[in-house]
């Protein structure tokens, strides 16, 4: 499926432009929850072309985070999420050096 470049999502298209793994990390950890669970299997598709299995993982995560059952209105399970996350601040902080 082909989308023009008006109308594809802003970070969907930060995603698909993204140089390097920094540039990927910094897209999956700003954009809206809502949009990268929307377009999931896009961000997913541009993580396996660049071969960045970092953020497959932490997409991965986030799904599975966001579809447990929750105890009074807090998510359970957070701590593989947080290490997912933890991973893509590395790579993030890596680049900045």
């Amino acid at each position: 499926m082909t989308h023009s470049t008006e109308s594809l999502d802003p970070h969907v298209r930060a995603m698909r432009d993204a140089e390097d793994d920094a540039e990927r990390a910094n897209v999956l950890l700003t954009a809206p929850v809502f949009t990268l669970m929307r377009w999931r299997a896009t961000f997913v598709t541009y993580c396996r072309r660049a071969a960045f299995r970092d953020g497959e993982h932490y997409l991965n995560m986030l799904a599975d985070t966001l579809s447990k059952e929750r105890h009074r209105g807090n998510l359970g399970g957070t701590m593989p999420m947080s290490g997912a996350t933890a991973t893509l601040l590395g790579i993030l902080e890596k680049a900045a050096r």
